[in-house]
C-alpha cells in the first residue's frame, strides 16, 4: 500500500474500534442471543472487509469475478473470526459466551466434564492457530494468482512458506500477545502509584484503542498487507488522541467501572477451614471455626452408591489394589474399610446445635443418580429448614429437584467455566469461579436481583477485584483476611483495568 492508502486503512481501523466499543456498550444494555448474534456477524463482516481492503489495495488486484475465489476468502475470513474468539475478540468474546442457549443439563455436562473438554479445546486451538500462521499469507494469494485458482494459490502458499518466515511469524504474534498484556499489566502498575480519576479512565481509553490497533495491524501484516511509512503523521496523531479521549469517556460511564463497591461482602469459609487451620469438610473443622460466627460456612458432600451422602469434595478415593474410584461408584461400607468418613447427617446437626448455617455444595459427576436431589432434599428436609441453609451445585437438574422439596430453600449455580445464559436459570444465586468471572457476566447475573459469590478468593488482589465488582459475598480459605479487607475505590481500582486482559488475550 501507498502512504494515502496506509493512512486509510489506519483511519478506517480506527473507525472499526470506535464501532467496537459502542457495540459493546450496546450490548451491555440489550443482552440478547439474537443481538449477539446481529453484532457479531456486523462485526465480521467489517473486520474481513478491512483486511480485503489491505490485501487489495497490497496486490493491486480484486476478485469480484472469481466466484470459488471469493468463497475461499470468506473461508479464510470465518477461520481468523474463530481463531479471534479464545483471543477475546477485542471484547465481544465474553458477550457470545454468555449469550449461547445451552440447557442447565448441558451446562453441567460441560461443567464436570470440563477438564477432557478444556484439554481437547487447548490442543486443538494450538493446531489451527499454527496451521493459520503457516498458511497466513493465502488470502494475498488468492488474489495475487491469475484467474479464479484458490486450490492452486494454496500450493502456493504452502510452497513459498519457508520454516524461517514461520519462525518469525510465530514470534511476531507471540511478541504481540506479551506486549499486549505487559501493556495493560504497566498501566495497572502506573495506576497503582498515581491513582486518580482522569489517569484512570485515560488508561482505558488507551487499553481500548491503543490494543485493538496493535492487534489489526499486525494480523494484517500476517495476511499479506504492506504498509508505506507514514513521514506525516500529525494527522494520524491527532485522530488517535481523540480516539484515546473518546473511548475513556466511555468507560467513564461503564457501570462496571463507576460503581462502587457495595460494602463489605459476606464472608463464606472455604470448606470450613480457615487458613489451613485443619482438614476441610470435617466436623472438627466446623467445631472449631464456627465460634468466629462467619455468616456461612460451605463445605461438600458426596453419595455412595448405596445412597449415603458423606462429607468429600474429591469425586474419587484410593482403594488398595483398585486405585482411584468413584465415591459414587463404592457403597459406604467399602470407603469406610480404608478412610475416616463424617456423614453429612452429622455435620448437619453439630452445626444446627452450634447456629451456623451452611453452604452446601453437591458433587456432581457422570455418575450420579439421576434422583440424586430428590433423595437429598426428602433425607435432609428437616434438619434443612433448622437454619437459613443453602445448597448449591454444578448440577442444574439436581438443584431444580431440591429446589421442588424444599421451595424455601435457596439453591444456587456453581460455576467452573462461566459459559452460557447461565442467567436464565432458576437459582437463587449464583458462585461464580473468580478467575474466569469479568464484569459483564457479574452484571448480568446481578441485573436479576439474585445474589452473586464467587470463589475461591484467597490473595488480596482477588478479593479486592471481587469486590470492585459487585459480588455480594466470597467464598474463601481466608477468612480472617477478607475480614479485614478495607477496599479503598480511588486507590485500588488500578485493578479493574487487568480485566482487558480477558478482552485482548
Amino acid at each position: 500500500m501507498g502512504n494515502t492508502q496506509t493512512k486509510l486503512y489506519y483511519y478506517l481501523t480506527g473507525a472499526l474500534i470506535v464501532f467496537i466499543l459502542l457495540l459493546g456498550r450496546f450490548l451491555n444494555t440489550y443482552q440478547s442471543f439474537t443481538t449477539v448474534v446481529l453484532c457479531s456477524l456486523m462485526m465480521f463482516l467489517l473486520l474481513v472487509s478491512l483486511f480485503y481492503y489491505g490485501v487489495v489495495q497490497t496486490v493491486h488486484k480484486t476478485i469480484l469475478s472469481r466466484p470459488w475465489s471469493r468463497l475461499a476468502l470468506l473461508c479464510c475470513g470465518v477461520y481468523l473470526f474463530v481463531l479471534l474468539v479464545p483471543l477475546g475478540l477485542f471484547g465481544f468474546s465474553n458477550f457470545i459466551k454468555f449469550s449461547v442457549p445451552i440447557s442447565g443439563a448441558q451446562f453441567t455436562w460441560l461443567t464436570v466434564n470440563r477438564y477432557p473438554i478444556a484439554i481437547s479445546a487447548i490442543i486443538g486451538y494450538f493446531g489451527l492457530a499454527l496451521v493459520g500462521i503457516y498458511f497466513s499469507n493465502y488470502a494475498r494469494n488468492i488474489l495475487a494468482v491469475d484467474g479464479d485458482q484458490p486450490v492452486q494459490a494454496f500450493k502456493n502458499t504452502a510452497k513459498s512458506m519457508t520454516m524461517k518466515q514461520f519462525g518469525q511469524k510465530l514470534i511476531l504474534v507471540l511478541s504481540m500477545l506479551i506486549g499486549i498484556c505487559l501493556f495493560i499489566v504497566g498501566l495497572g502498575f502506573l495506576n497503582k502509584i498515581f491513582p486518580s480519576s482522569g489517569l484512570f479512565f485515560l488508561s482505558q481509553g488507551l487499553i481500548d484503542i491503543v490494543a485493538p490497533f496493535v492487534e489489526i495491524v499486525v494480523i494484517g501484516w500476517l495476511l499479506g498487507v504492506k504498509y508505506a511509512w507514514i513521514t506525516s503523521r500529525g494527522l494520524i496523531a491527532g485522530v488517535g488522541v481523540c480516539l484515546i479521549v473518546f473511548s475513556g469517556l466511555l468507560a467513564g460511564i461503564n457501570p462496571a467501572l463507576s460503581a462502587r463497591p457495595i460494602g463489605q461482602p459476606t464472608i463464606i469459609v472455604h470448606r470450613g477451614v480457615i487458613n489451613h487451620n485443619a482438614q476441610g469438610n470435617t466436623i472438627t473443622a466446623l467445631k472449631r471455626n464456627s465460634r468466629y460466627h462467619f455468616p456461612f460456612i460451605e463445605m461438600d458432600i458426596q453419595e455412595t452408591k448405596d445412597h449415603q451422602f458423606i462429607c468429600a469434595h474429591d469425586d474419587d478415593v484410593t482403594i488398595p489394589s483398585h486405585g482411584k474410584r468413584e465415591i459414587n461408584q463404592l457403597n459406604l461400607a467399602t470407603i469406610s474399610q480404608f478412610h475416616h468418613v463424617d456423614m453429612f447427617g452429622d455435620y448437619l446437626r453439630v452445626a444446627n446445635r452450634l447456629g451456623q448455617p451452611l453452604i452446601i455444595e453437591l458433587k456432581v459427576t457422570d455418575h450420579s443418580d439421576p434422583q440424586m436431589g430428590t433423595r437429598f432434599a426428602r433425607q435432609f428436609k428437616r434438619q434443612l429448614q433448622v437454619l437459613p441453609h443453602r445448597v448449591h451445585s454444578v448440577g442444574y437438574p439436581f438443584l431444580r429437584q431440591i429446589k421442588r422439596q424444599l421451595p424455601h430453600t435457596d439453591v444456587g449455580l456453581v460455576t467452573m467455566l462461566n459459559f452460557g445464559n447461565i442467567g436464565n436459570y432458576k437459582v437463587d444465586f449464583y458462585t461464580l469461579q473468580h478467575l474466569t468471572a469479568n464484569p459483564f457476566l457479574i452484571a448480568s447475573v446481578g441485573k436479576t436481583g439474585r445474589t452473586v459469590y464467587s470463589w475461591t478468593d484467597d490473595s488480596r488482589l482477588s478479593m479486592t477485584r471481587m469486590d470492585l465488582l459487585g459480588v455480594s459475598g466470597q467464598v474463601t480459605d481466608q477468612a480472617l483476611r477478607l475480614q479485614e479487607l478495607r477496599v479503598n475505590y480511588q486507590k485500588d481500582r488500578w485493578i479493574l483495568l487487568l480485566n482487558s486482559l480477558q478482552n485482548y488475550l
